[in-house]
């Protein structure tokens, strides 16, 4: 008959489940109001990214106490060090000081233009609260809390219309291949200025876009001495590389 053991163990702390926080008593009281605003979210992540050149997260988040600022200052401290070329995983250690309280007004300054333009319109909050977690590798983060105030006239993103028959009366600028020659090295070596290097102008010369060759032109001589190119036929086939 075998035997049985029992082994109380704790499991790994990567297993742990995070511990509920209620709401604090400080806090505003929940508005009820259910507005997806995960487009906004999303589109503050990239841009938090983009400004700290770190890993960054955000959460909705549950409210300040009265009295604490828009944007916390551990945020400001961690833009002002990127922006000073500090190092990012050690950021100034004084959140108090001027340049802190700057960098964090300025931070929700250039936040709130993506307010504005991706606020939710049937919202009735009077601000989104984010949570900001700011990787710094080796296991480090800067977290910090951000109010954004809801504008005063949001404004909705356009959809994207296609141009249609509006492309075809974009300005469009087309380069004409005056002259290609093959030049040994030795051919360039004495090049100062004012030296005079002839070419060979053919009566029919490639009109490229981009690397393709769309038409063949030919040098038409002005009155005032300038040059124009007189399309001759369409002729579209690749040139270089690209196919």
């Amino acid at each position: 008959m075998s035997e049985l053991r029992i082994r109380s163990e704790a499991p790994p702390a990567a297993d742990f489940i995070d511990v509920w926080q209620p709401r604090s008593a400080a806090a505003p009281p929940d508005d009820g109001d259910d507005t997806p605003f995960m487009p906004l979210i999303l589109a503050l992540e990239e841009a938090l990214a983009g400004l700290f050149g770190l890993a960054v997260t955000v959460h909705p988040g549950r409210g300040l106490p009265p009295g604490a600022p828009d944007v916390a200052l551990e945020l400001g401290a961690l833009l002002a060090t990127v922006r000073l070329g500090g190092d990012p995983s050690r950021p100034v250690a004084c959140i108090s000081g001027v340049t802190t309280a700057r960098h964090a007004r300025q931070l929700g300054e250039q936040l709130q233009t993506l307010v504005l333009r991706l606020w939710p319109a049937v919202s009735q909050r009077a601000a989104l609260i984010i949570d900001v977690i700011v990787a710094l590798g080796a296991g480090s983060s800067v977290v910090g809390v951000v109010r954004l105030p809801a504008p005063e006239a949001p404004q909705p993103a356009q959809p994207v219309r296609p141009l249609g028959q509006a492309a075809l009366a974009l300005p469009l600028r087309l380069p004409v291949r005056l002259a290609c020659e093959m030049l040994p090295l030795s051919r360039l070596l004495p090049l100062r200025p004012g030296l005079i290097i002839p070419i060979h102008s053919g009566p029919d010369m490639p009109v490229m876009l981009g690397d393709h060759q769309v038409a063949l032109a030919s040098l038409v001589p002005l009155p005032d001495g300038r040059q124009q190119a007189k399309l001759l036929t369409m002729d579209i086939k690749p040139h270089g590389e690209c196919t």
